[in-house]
């Protein structure tokens, strides 16, 4: 009964639970971040990078991603850093792209 009772109180203290879902914009997502006010996706299977609306899912833009396959991703400021592994590694590279799609460095993930 407690343990009932804590979990009906966790969605009033964290807000309404899932407020959106929306449709992958392709099959293998790995990675998601959000800033620049877009909701950012990249596809291991595809290797294209997407921009997404968050209030609807709608792709505002996509790039592919030439590197490989990607396993990740982050964004800081109006940069994208796409992680591509090498599959039975513990290391990788890190692909810096512009929120536009163009390239701008790379650097490696052991740093």
């Amino acid at each position: 009964m407690k343990l009932i009772l804590l979990l009906a109180l966790v969605p009033a203290a964290f807000g309404a639970g899932v407020v959106l879902t929306i449709d992958a914009p392709d099959t293998g997502i790995s990675g998601l971040a959000f800033g620049s006010g877009s909701l950012w996706a990249v596809d291991g299977t595809t290797s294209y990078v997407y921009e997404l609306d968050p209030s609807n899912g709608s792709v505002q833009s996509s790039f592919f991603f030439p590197y490989g396959v990607p396993s990740g991703m982050a964004i800081s400021g109006a940069s994208l850093h796409i992680l591509r592994a090498d599959a039975g590694t513990y290391y990788g590279y890190v692909y810096r792209y512009s929120t536009a799609g163009v390239y701008q460095s790379v650097y490696d993930s052991t740093c």
